[in-house]
């Protein structure tokens, strides 16, 4: 990444829902970005993205991955809706602002 630029960030709450889950079921395989990209003829950096929640892959994609990761696409997608309940269920809690005196 070039200096000055900035990460895009996801805002989808699906797309994150798909990154986290495939990153969580790779993890759990003990498998590298590199090493599940070529198992499912993918570049490295597609693999990066999705887990970033950046881009969302098709579903047939999505299949290859599970089927790379040894993982039936039914438990991914239960999985994710597990993901997005969790996130809507946590409590926002604003950031807690410091007094000017740097005391806390």
């Amino acid at each position: 990444m070039q200096r000055g630029q900035k990460q895009i960030q996801p805002t989808d709450l699906k797309a994150k829902a798909v990154g986290a889950v495939v990153r969580e079921f790779r993890k759990q395989a003990g498998c590298s970005q590199e090493r599940l990209s070529d198992a499912c003829g993918f570049d490295r950096t597609y693999i990066s993205r999705v887990e970033r929640g950046i881009i969302s892959p098709t579903v047939g994609r999505l299949w290859k991955i599970a089927e790379a990761l040894e993982t039936p696409l039914s438990q991914v997608a239960k999985r994710m809706e597990a993901w997005i309940a969790e996130q809507v269920a946590r409590p926002y809690r604003p950031a807690r602002k410091l007094p000017r005196d740097g005391s806390r």
